[in-house]
């Protein structure tokens, strides 16, 4: 009922069938040993990390930068009784945004919008750009109001909400021939769909531009991602509500 009441989905509908009766557990379940290997093999921290794309660079923690939009944001959610995750890399976002002195950013997966957040926050200082965000509601929830709470009005003006899957929103972006300096992936944890995703987003970058995957270590997609397209990862080491996940960083020479 839920998909039904909701005629912009019906074909995720049939895809989530599809994947339902192929599929031997749930993509949010799966772990890959192989995965967590390749990661903890190669990862650095967040500040490393930075140092590897930029020698001369200065981490900024964007809790301590913008203390006031983070303590608001906490405030919006905390009377929630559903759970959305936490920040995510939003200091790493924000760091890789101000390194790019990006204009046009592209990011999958939403939720309280943290990331949004983040990057907004950015745009704002700068005072140019804009941020293309991808998120299909969580299906079989009645929160979709809630996708994006963070934000606050006055950072919308630049901000972009589409509320469709990936399958169907990346590739309206794609025919518009779109090229973006930053794109941060973090919906659709499947290997499918990031062997799907990961590709689309690449070709929509422009030289030089960043590609962000959150949850790396969950399957190998990002691993054969980056071999296909002859891609010397960055890999980072970061937590996320004190649980420990990895994020892959592919820069576009």
């Amino acid at each position: 009922m839920w998909f039904l009441s909701r005629p912009s989905l019906y074909k995720q509908l049939m895809r989530e069938i599809i994947s339902f009766v192929k599929r031997k557990e749930h993509p949010t379940l799966s772990y890959s040993e192989e995965a967590v290997s390749w990661c903890i093999k190669n990862a650095c921290d967040e500040e490393k990390a930075l140092l590897r794309i930029d020698p001369s660079w200065n981490f900024l923690d964007f809790n301590q930068e913008f203390p006031k939009l983070v303590k608001d944001g906490f405030k919006v959610i905390e009377s929630f009784n559903f759970n959305w995750g936490g920040q995510g890399n939003i200091s790493l976002n924000y760091c890789l945004a101000k390194h790019l002195q990006a204009e046009r950013i592209l990011e999958t997966g939403v939720a309280y919008g943290w990331s949004s957040l983040s990057l907004l926050a950015y745009l704002n200082r700068m005072n140019r750009g804009s941020l293309v965000s991808i998120d299909m509601p969580f299906w079989g929830t009645q929160h979709e109001d809630k996708i994006g709470c963070v934000v606050p009005s006055s950072l919308r003006d630049r901000w972009k909400l589409i509320r469709l899957p990936d399958r169907d929103a990346i590739p309206a972006l794609l025919k518009k021939n779109l090229s973006f300096d930053l794109c941060h992936y973090d919906s659709d944890k499947s290997y499918q769909g990031k062997i799907w995703a990961l590709p689309r987003l690449w070709s929509t970058l422009r030289e030089k531009g960043i590609l962000v995957c959150d949850d790396i270590n969950d399957n190998l997609a990002f691993k054969h991602f980056c071999e296909s397209e002859m891609i010397d990862p960055i890999i980072v080491k970061t937590y996320d509500s004190q649980v420990q996940k990895f994020v892959g960083i592919a820069l576009k020479n």
